[in-house]
């Protein structure tokens, strides 16, 4: 039969296995966690620098888009008031009244 000294004594040793282990798988999960931080830093630094080219390339786009509609807007604004001056001398020509 076991007395109390030994019950003692193997708690004891039960109780600092129990801790050893427990620490260990600690500082296990502990460098698991920092390598998945570090991981998951290097994707997102990596998806920051997709964004910036893309927001660089959507903002070039912006611009030629803007330039192309202001080319487009000028040549039909000019067509429209060729048009308007050639209407208005086929009206003076038949005698017509324009309505404005």
């Amino acid at each position: 039969m076991l007395t109390k000294s030994d019950l003692s004594q193997i708690r004891k040793v039960v109780r600092e296995e129990v801790e050893n282990e427990a620490q260990s798988i600690k500082d296990e999960l502990g460098s698991d966690i920092n390598m998945s931080r570090m991981r998951i830093q290097s994707d997102i630094n990596e998806l920051k620098d997709r964004i910036k080219n893309l927001e660089i390339r959507v903002s070039k786009m912006h611009a030629e888009l803007k330039k192309e509609i202001k080319a487009v807007s000028y040549f039909l604004d000019k067509d429209i008031v060729k048009t308007i001056k050639r209407v208005r001398r086929v009206e003076e020509h038949l005698g017509l009244s324009s309505a404005q």
